[in-house]
């Protein structure tokens, strides 16, 4: 079995558990499958809403997840739209938890404020630490036009006059990918007020697209400048 084939298998498995999760979801109408700081603070009447909003998410997350590596035979833009409708499924499923739950994250009981100290805290680290893990690298790869931290697959077909702008395509999607992820995490787990602020949930939104963006940009000059995705 080649990288490519362990690849598209890989995602299609994940996708069809994810995908499974959200069928589940959509069809009991049971949110509980979801950790339960989603839907402490969801009336018993908003539940089933709940789940089949947020099962509808996960299901087109789960279909995204299985197209974001095409075998061979697939075309390769096959995986732009796993990547687009992969965040549209991750951003129905938050938002649908936002919504009727106030917030990503509500946290009850008398230990509320520590709880919420803990999370501002958890969700700083967590942004500091995807950022460290994107942005350096991706202008590291800007500055440099070495575009050699991607897999050797991804650089097989590439003219070697292209490199340099391999490099600042993967680099510049890398660091708006990491500012959209890190921003998400950020917004979702640092504010405390409940119901979630209509400029936070905007944000929120803009930062998952920025996501999909930077993923778009990413994978998109590796198969402009290889070929395919995986040569």
């Amino acid at each position: 079995m080649d990288e490519q084939m362990g690849g598209f298998i890989t995602c299609m498995l994940c996708g069809l558990i994810v995908g499974a999760t959200g069928v589940y979801m959509l069809v009991s109408g049971n949110p509980r499958i979801l950790h339960g700081y989603h839907y402490v603070s969801v009336p018993p009447s908003k539940m089933v809403p709940l789940a089949r909003w947020s099962g509808a998410g996960l299901l087109v997350a789960g279909v995204g997840c299985a197209l974001l590596m095409p075998t061979a035979r697939m075309p390769d833009w096959m995986s732009v739209i796993g990547i687009a409708l992969l965040i549209a499924g991750i951003g129905i499923s938050l938002g649908a938890i936002v919504h009727f739950n106030g917030s990503l994250v509500t946290m009850g009981g008398s230990t509320q404020g520590t709880s919420r100290a803990f999370m501002i805290g958890l969700g700083a680290l967590a942004a500091v630490v995807v950022c460290a893990a994107t942005v350096v690298p991706g202008a590291l790869m800007i500055a440099s036009g070495d575009p050699s931290m991607l897999h050797g697959y991804h650089l097989v077909n590439v003219d070697p006059d292209d490199l340099p702008a391999l490099a600042a395509w993967v680099g510049a999607g890398t660091i708006v990918f990491g500012v959209g992820l890190a921003s998400s995490i950020g917004l979702a787990m640092c504010c405390t007020r409940r119901p979630m602020p209509r400029i936070v949930k905007i944000l929120l939104v803009a930062a998952l697209v920025l996501c999909g963006i930077g993923l778009v940009v990413m994978l998109g000059g590796i198969i402009h400048f290889n070929g395919s995705l995986m040569g």
